[in-house]
This record gives structure tokens, C-alpha cells and sequence, in this order.
């Protein structure tokens, strides 16, 4: 199943639990208040068919006013926000230039797309690194970033990552954009412990099977062809787990 699939069969058990719950609220409020499931519904504007769907959670197309009058209604208020969760579900320009880059990883490298975080005893871990780049014993994690918005929340998410999965090494790629590039301009102290990298697609070390320093790097949408590689540039020491350039 595709990651668009899994996420989209995710958010639909999400949304039927929290209809089944909205559902039992909606009608403990409702016996506490000693009123009858017409009068409810007359109240709030909906079908008496309509609101018994709702207090039994059969309405998946229950909207969001909907809830809150009938909360209302009822003496209770309502309230609907949003967090964190699993992966999201990127789009076609990201699967893109993260292939890009990765097309460039040579043998000893192994390459693994959406790589899940490991479980946790407590709860189903449902992360994952964009790419996880595999050299013996030594893995590197990527993670690609198309546009620079919340920085203060990727930092979170970044660093929540990163401590649940210490990698060996650890790479951000950010899209080489005009906005991104504003953005750095105007927080030089962003991602303090992640050191600038050069142009990786280009790197001829890269391209010999040497791991990537950790820290940060710019991402183009395409890259040349680099050269032929030398050997100066695989002893050129580029990768931390690299076990070639020791």
C-alpha cells in the first residue's frame, strides 16, 4: 500500500472513532439533561433521523457546525484541534528531488525510502525518515523539506526524531528556493547544530560510495552530471560512517 493509501485509511478510522465518541457524549449530555432526542434535534436544526445517526455515530458526513450547535444545545461546548501525527503524505515535486539526490548514492551505499522509526513499548510508532542511507553498520538519516514555514515546529520535529532514532548520522535537505533562501537569511542561528555541507548532488565523493557529513544542505530540482570521481575525492574524508574514506 502506498503511503498516500495507508494514510488515507488512517485518517478514516481516526474519524469514526471520534464520531463514535462525539456520539456517546452527545447523548450522555442528553440523559443528564432528561430530553428527548426530537427535542434535540429540533433545537439544533437537524432531522430526528439525522440526530439519532449522529448519537450513534453513523454520520460520516457530520460537520463541523453541526457539532457545535448540537453541543450547544446540550450545555456543552465544542472544540476541534489539530496535532502532530504520523507521516504526512508528500507530494510528487518531493518524492521527486528526494529521488534525484539519491539516484546519486553508489555501492557500499544502500538507500531506503520512508524508513519507520523504530516502536516504541508504548505506543505504535508511525514516523519515518524521508530516506535512511545505509553503509555497514552506519546509517544516515534524510529528511527533505520543500518550504521553510514553522521553523520553530520543524526544529521540534527534527529533534523529536532524531532522539527517538539516534542515528549515526543525520542530513537535511532543503529546497533550493528564493523563500527558503530568505528564510536562512533572516534566521542565521537556525539548525545550530547541523553545519552547512556542500552541493551533495554534485559531490564526485558522493558519487563513490562515501557517506554525506552530517548537517545541512541545499537541494536542487535537477543536477548535472558530476565528473568522474578521483581518488582524492573518495580519501577526501566526507562521510563520518564512510568506510571507505577512514
Amino acid at each position: 500500500m502506498t503511503a498516500a493509501g495507508r494514510a488515507f485509511d488512517r485518517g478514516t478510522r481516526m474519524g469514526e472513532r471520534s464520531l463514535q465518541v462525539i456520539g456517546r457524549e452527545f447523548e450522555t449530555a442528553r440523559l443528564g439533561l432528561g430530553v428527548s432526542q426530537e427535542h434535540v434535534a429540533e433545537a439544533s436544526h437537524v432531522s430526528r433521523p439525522r440526530y439519532s445517526k449522529i448519537e450513534n455515530g453513523k454520520a460520516p458526513t457530520l460537520q463541523v457546525l453541526e457539532v457545535a450547535r448540537i453541543a450547544s444545545v446540550l450545555g456543552l461546548d465544542s472544540s476541534i484541534r489539530l496535532f502532530p501525527g504520523a507521516l504526512a503524505v508528500r507530494d510528487a515535486a518531493h518524492a521527486r528531488r528526494l529521488g534525484g539526490f539519491l539516484a546519486h548514492a553508489a555501492p557500499p551505499l544502500r538507500v531506503r525510502t520512508e524508513a519507520a522509526l523504530p516502536a516504541l513499548p508504548d505506543r505504535r510508532e508511525l514516523r519515518a525518515w524521508d530516506a535512511m542511507i545505509v553503509d555497514g553498520d552506519a546509517r544516515t538519516a534524510v529528511e527533505l523539506e520543500m518550504r521553510l514555514h514553522d521553523t520553530q515546529a520543524l526544529e521540534r520535529r527534527l529533534s523529536l526524531k532524531r532522539r527517538d532514532d539516534p542515528t549515526t548520522c543525520f542530513l537535511l535537505l532543503i529546497a533550493d528556493t528564493r523563500m527558503n533562501r530568505r528564510v536562512l537569511a533572516s534566521l542565521p542561528d537556525l539548525f545550530p547544530d547541523l553545519p552547512a555541507s556542500p552541493r551533495l548532488e554534485s559531490t564526485s565523493a558522493w558519487k563513490v560510495g562515501c557517506t554525506p557529513r552530517p548537517g545541512w544542505s541545499w537541494s536542487r530540482a535537477s543536477s548535472k552530471t558530476a565528473r568522474p570521481p578521483t581518488r582524492q575525492a573518495r580519501g577526501s574524508g566526507f562521510g563520518q560512517g564512510c568506510r571507505s574514506c577512514r
